[in-house]
């Protein structure tokens, strides 16, 4: 078994064990009498599955972490092809690529630290705490209490609320700018929109945040662009420096990651390197995402081993270096930010899961990037993604695990 020891070049910005030390309580892998879990047929299982030959993929990465630890990792394909300019490039566990709504995640992290600081409950109203020119815009019915479209936290990280976003029909809708994001809420609610996938409720933590943290003035003629500002500047210093992770980090540099390096493209599933695009004559996608439009709920451009660190410290550190054990277990049981969670198939156990997905793009081409995270009960976190429109790879992980119950007899 891998330590976590792997994870950490630099020395902590604060004063945390080496995940190696990490120590959390061994939860029990037995599912049945006699049926044991077996966390290297779980590692078997993915890798058979994302190196089928029958429907091959361009590259993945896949992590495993036990109890803390890094217990696997592995990547396969490539992050640009052969037949791409700049290519060929292998595809690795530290290749960067846009991960787009696992982002969401890392802003449920980001307002729980902030809630529980400004001691805000999760059944408290969103709109008491926004900036004062969304307040006075706000319809009165996210602020009745008797309303069904009263407005609360919980209800925003469960997509949950009835704002009526603008955009593409959900699901999922469109990134929102503030000013997208004002009138939806002036707008009179909409309570079948509760429970529908809406980018719009995460786009609101970057002015969540900037309110609360930064208390950014709301007129001035730079605030949308100060909001996501803020977001990354609070999710680099309370999240990513204190791991020693460091992807872009800031507008700027996540323009730059698409503008200077040679990034990830995007690919159909399943792979064929001798498709071409009719009309470019390409085979990968070079897809973007305007960070002052994703801020909070994707966008973000992380490895696999930089959501597996995330993950273990989240989950095991003891230290509550990025969350506190409350936080931490509010965000699981209720799972906040944790939207593509799924049972398994006896329906007696629940695997916590965010997935992201970067495209597809319109046809012809369909291609995409997917990227997933899963928490499994007994101390088991799991990172899937790949660079090609496999959309499956929640229920790759879930059908995996469930395949490693085996008798050791």
């Amino acid at each position: 078994m891998k330590t976590l020891f792997r994870y950490l070049p630099v020395l902590f910005l604060v004063a945390v064990l080496p995940f190696g030390l990490l120590s959390c309580e061994d939860e029990s892998t037995q599912l049945c009498p006699g049926v044991e879990f077996d966390i290297d047929v779980f590692v078997e299982e993915v890798s058979k599955r994302m190196n089928d030959p029958a429907n091959p993929v361009s590259g993945y990465q896949f992590i495993v972490n036990r109890n803390g630890n890094l217990y696997h990792d592995e990547a396969g394909g490539v992050s640009v092809h052969a037949n791409d300019p700049n290519g060929p490039i292998a595809m690795t566990v530290d290749t960067r690529m846009n991960v787009a709504s696992v982002s969401k995640f890392i802003g449920t992290i980001a307002l729980m630290q902030v809630l529980e600081e400004e001691g805000i409950s999760l059944q408290d109203n969103v709109i008491d705490h926004l900036p004062p020119s969304f307040q006075a815009a706000a319809h009165p019915d996210f602020s009745d209490i008797g309303n069904q479209a009263y407005l609360t936290f919980e209800k925003l990280l469960t997509m949950e609320t009835a704002i009526a976003f603008p955009g593409s029909t959900p699901p999922s809708g469109d990134m929102q700018t503030e000013a997208q994001m004002l009138q939806a809420l002036s707008n009179r609610p909409d309570v079948n929109r509760e429970g529908t996938y809406q980018n719009g409720n995460f786009t609101l933590i970057r002015v969540l945040i900037g309110e609360l943290v930064y208390d950014l003035v709301d007129t001035t003629a730079d605030y949308s662009t100060a909001c996501t500002d803020k977001y990354f500047e609070y999710i680099k210093e309370n999240i990513f420096d204190p791991l020693g992770i460091y992807p872009p980090m800031s507008a700027q540099s996540v323009d730059l990651y698409y503008d200077v390096t040679v990034y990830t493209l995007g690919y159909r599933f399943p792979f064929d390197e001798n498709w071409m695009h009719p009309v470019d004559g390409s085979l990968g996608w070079a897809h973007y995402s305007n960070p002052y439009r994703n801020g909070g709920s994707g966008g973000l451009i992380l490895s696999s081993m930089d959501i597996a660190k995330v993950a273990a410290f989240f989950r095991h550190d003891p230290n509550e270096t990025i969350i506190s054990e409350t936080q931490r277990n509010r965000i699981l049981e209720l799972e906040l930010g944790l939207t593509e969670s799924i049972s398994n198939t006896a329906g007696t156990q629940r695997f916590q899961s965010k997935g992201g997905t970067r495209g597809p793009e319109n046809e012809p081409g369909r291609r995409a990037l997917y990227s997933n995270l899963m928490f499994f009960p007994n101390g088991i976190e799991a990172v899937l993604m790949t660079n090609c429109r496999l959309s499956t790879l929640r229920t790759i992980l879930r059908d995996s695990y469930e395949a490693a119950f085996v008798n050791p007899c």
